[in-house]
């Protein structure tokens, strides 16, 4: 009798042996998958990552799912590159890890490309009526920067905007789609970077901006006519005994106007000054005995951004 009780008890501890052993087999890891980069733009390659943090998954059997169809398996193969779906799209890319410390787990990630394009202008740089091109912005000058989600993204996005990598707190918030700041004269090149969120989207952008030095274009105005086509950096040509020169200043800061924040000042050759008439970004010249050239100086001053201060020589060629 005693030996039948005590092959009953081995009998039962073993059972309970082998169903702790069974529960440890059926034990699920605590799988999780991100991706390179964190917010992939359309149609970008991104490597996606499986992690655990409980057990070991180097000698795991992993299969890579995408959108449905088996992309790579292998033991221990815990990474893959997959191109992000385009834009508006989602892509579904699954991981199935099992091993003898756990049992068949999956984990499941959404990939929401999400592109963001940012464009930027300098927001107080001058230029001429009818310029086509963009205002670029000038040392110390004010560059305004604006976000543009993709058509599919939602509705009342939160706008995080960093400079040079730095957060910008007070410029950052919900819909606050655009910034305005200062450019840093130490800062020869200005890297903005944003990120536009909601609870189903996640996009980023960025952009370097480089400010240039302001520049002055002179063009001839015939009877009023200010012939656009036709400028020059340095020198002019002309035919008639006497013409008007009319000065454009490009890219600088002009919060108001150009009569307002530029001083125009002209010198001959010989260092004297040349007067001007009622419009001060105007010059008027006359051929001078026995044909020839003219040379002057222009000097272009700024009321608030000395940086922007200009000297350039001219000459006007009478043929």
């Amino acid at each position: 009798m005693k030996r039948i009780l005590s092959i009953a008890i081995g009998a039962l501890l073993l059972s309970g042996i082998a169903l702790v052993a069974a529960h440890a087999q059926l034990a699920t890891a605590d799988l999780s998958l991100s991706t390179v980069p964190l917010d992939p733009q359309p149609l970008q390659s991104v490597q996606i990552r499986l992690q655990s943090f409980g057990f070991d998954l180097s000698q795991a059997t992993i299969t890579w799912n995408y959108n449905g169809t088996p992309i790579a398996s292998g033991t221990g193969r815990t990474t893959v590159t997959v191109t992000a779906p385009a834009n508006g799209q989602v892509g579904t890319v699954s991981a199935t890890a099992s091993s003898t410390d756990f049992s068949s787990t999956t984990a499941t990630l959404l990939l929401r490309p999400a592109s963001v394009d940012v464009i930027w202008e300098g927001a107080d740089s001058y230029t001429p009526p009818f310029y086509k091109g963009r205002a670029l912005p000038a040392n110390n000058g004010l560059i305004r920067v604006t976000a543009i989600p993709a058509i599919s993204a939602p509705r009342g996005l939160t706008y995080t905007w960093s400079e040079n990598s730095s957060v910008l707190q007070n410029s950052s918030g919900y819909n606050k789609n655009s910034i305005v700041f200062q450019n840093d004269t130490l800062n020869t090149l200005e890297n903005i970077g944003v990120t536009a969120t909601s609870t189903n989207f996640s996009g980023n952008g960025s952009v370097s901006i480089a400010p240039v030095k302001p520049t002055v274009v002179g063009y001839f105005n015939t009877d009023g006519y200010i012939d656009y086509a036709n400028g020059s950096t340095d020198s002019l040509s002309t035919a008639d005994t006497g013409t008007i020169v009319h000065f454009e200043p490009y890219f600088f800061s002009t919060p108001l106007s150009i009569s307002h924040d530029l001083t125009f000042a002209y010198t001959d050759s010989s260092g004297n000054n040349i007067e001007t008439g009622d419009t001060q970004n105007e010059l008027r010249l006359s051929r001078p005995d026995g044909g020839g050239q003219s040379q002057f100086t222009l000097v272009i001053n700024t009321i608030m951004y000395s940086l922007q201060n200009l000297s350039r020589k001219f000459s006007v060629n009478f043929n």
